[in-house]
Formats: structure tokens, sequence, C-alpha cells
């Protein structure tokens, strides 16, 4: 459901973007290990949730590749009947 806003709400917004002063901070250079160690953890946490449901996956991807490859060997018999013909 989309809600519309009214245009005061919308004046409000643009007039706080357009009237703020620069904040003048300081990055050290710990941010920037921060941001690798949150990126790190990310992959970590990733790869063991991957590795927790890998049966899972396995198997929900299966059933499509059994249905795809039941259709090619169905459509190889139905090839080598007619070739015997």
């Amino acid at each position: 459901k989309f809600v519309m806003l009214k245009p005061s709400y919308y004046m409000v917004v643009l007039g706080t973007l357009l009237a703020s002063s620069p904040a003048y901070a300081y990055l050290d250079p710990g941010t920037g290990s921060i941001l690798i160690q949150a990126l790190l953890a990310s992959i970590a946490v990733a790869s063991a949730g991957v590795a927790t449901f890998w049966a899972q996956i396995r198997a929900f991807f299966s059933r499509f590749s059994r249905r795809k490859s039941a259709d090619q060997s169905s459509d190889r018999a139905d090839d080598d009947d007619t070739s015997h013909s």
C-alpha cells in the first residue's frame, strides 16, 4: 500500500538537508579495520549458514534437476523407440 505524504513533509525534509552544516568528523584508522572485520564476519556467517543448511539447499535444487533429467531420459527413450522402427 502506497501512502502519499503531504507536500509540507517534503519541504521540511528538503529544508533540513539544505540547512545542515558540515560535521567535520574524523575517521581514524581503526574505522577501516572495523569495516574489514564486519565484512569478514558477514562472509563467515554466510558460509556457516550455507554449510549448516547445505543438505536442504542441495535437496531443493536436486528436485529440479531430477525432473529435467527424467524429462530428458523419457525424450531419449522416445527417440530410441522411433529410431528402431
